[in-house]
């Protein structure tokens, strides 16, 4: 058994590795400790899990507990992209081609691991819908019981989605969604149940892989800027924790600086960022478009201020207009997103006219979540589609000819 355990981010209480709650007494966020990892190197394998093994908290990589998650492509942003940011060196990390179209499949697979080593056949989660869905099609795969807890403002295909694998869905009414996560999450001793939350410190581990499969792609650089839409804050303290640990083996002799991004209509980390303060600015009775982002207090989200004090983050929002303007431009690029992954264009556009990122800086943007997860939200494009008898299909089609040739 390797000497893992887990450590609060900012005061560094240090906890057993199984622990079932997923934060401090004092609401501080744990990480995961694995002595020695300076000297973890990659290794042969098919899979960036086997490559990477010496870097993971786990006895081994499971892969039969694995859907084909993660080997995500990392690509060029094209021309439009690179034009309306005014970056030429953006690039694009699609999580969308996970098994069930968003990066939470990272955290996933480590959550299931993580439930069969220690013998358990029930695990829970709290979700607006991506992360259930996740949990729901890891869990069957790996037998276990789901629990999924989520607010009633979830869209319906994600709620069908969790429901399809088999899982228990907890459709809660009535609370801010930060109080219900806090409330649900207290039940973890109570009930003797792993309830994971988007900023757990075994998820975390999982979304490490996407630092490493950056690390392999980019041929051992580092990115100038890693951009990542945030809400629960479980994916960039993941990513970024990827990179740290590249740096402390040697690997990499820099690390990226990352990008916090918000919805303008509920930015409690942007807004904090902006003023300085080393305290969450909570948002309530919002509403946005960007229904995967709805942390409005989220749980250890001072450790995110440090990191982005110490380290020289960026924190940008972006408004409902930009959001939707900025998933039909991802759309128009040939990616389609959900408006939460939306926000990242609008916002790197403005950093780019801030002066903060450069022209010729290499940007990834994390594309984390497909547009296929929220459908409702066609209801503020508008999109067209032609109707048309079959007898007056050639005429119709001569005219829509002529005005193409024409644009």
């Amino acid at each position: 058994m390797r000497d893992v355990h887990l450590r609060s981010t900012l005061t560094g209480i240090e906890y057993p590795f199984d622990r079932l709650e997923e934060f401090a007494e004092n609401g501080e966020s744990l990480e995961v400790v694995m002595p020695g990892i300076e000297k973890a190197r990659a290794r042969p394998g098919d899979r960036t899990w086997d490559r990477f093994a010496e870097f993971m908290p786990f006895e081994a990589s499971h892969p039969e507990l694995s859907l084909g998650e993660g080997s995500t492509p990392l690509v060029d942003a094209g021309p439009a992209l690179k034009e309306y940011t005014g970056i030429d060196g953006l690039l694009l990390k699609n999580e969308t081609m996970n098994p069930t179209w968003s990066f939470k499949d990272r955290g996933s697979i480590a959550c299931s691991i993580m439930a069969t080593e220690r013998d358990e056949t029930l695990t829970a989660t709290i979700s607006t819908g991506n992360m259930g869905q996740s949990m729901a099609a890891y869990g069957a795969r790996a037998g276990l019981g789901v629990l999924v807890f989520l607010p009633d403002f979830a869209p319906r295909e994600k709620i069908l989605a969790m429901a399809v694998h088999g899982a228990r869905v907890f459709r809660i009414g009535g609370a801010d969604y930060a109080e219900m996560k806090s409330r649900v999450l207290g039940l973890a001793p109570r009930f003797a149940l792993r309830i994971v939350s988007g900023n757990g410190p075994i998820r975390a581990e999982g979304y490490k892989m996407e630092a490493f499969e950056l690390f392999e792609a980019l041929h051992g650089s580092v990115p100038d800027f890693v951009v990542v839409p945030s809400s629960a804050c479980g994916h960039i303290r993941g990513l970024f924790k990827g990179y740290r640990e590249l740096l402390a083996a040697g690997l990499v002799s820099r690390l990226p600086r990352m990008v916090v991004v918000q919805a303008a209509a509920n930015s409690p980390l942007v807004s904090a960022i902006r003023t300085g303060s080393r305290t969450v600015v909570p948002f309530r009775d919002f509403h946005t478009v960007a229904e995967a982002l709805t942390s409005g207090k989220p749980p250890g989200g001072e450790e995110i201020l440090a990191k982005a004090y110490e380290y020289g983050w960026l924190a940008e929002d972006a408004t409902e207009e930009e959001i939707l303007d900025s998933q039909l431009r991802y759309a128009r690029s040939g990616f389609f997103v959900e408006p939460g992954t939306a926000t990242t264009l609008a916002a790197v556009r403005k950093l780019r006219a801030k002066g903060a990122i450069g022209k010729d800086d290499r940007v990834v943007i994390v594309l984390t979540g497909s547009g296929l997860k929220d459908l409702d939200v066609f209801r503020l494009h508008a999109v067209e589609v032609l109707d048309c008898p079959v007898n007056g299909l050639e005429g119709r089609l001569e005219s829509v000819l002529e005005e193409e040739r024409r644009t």
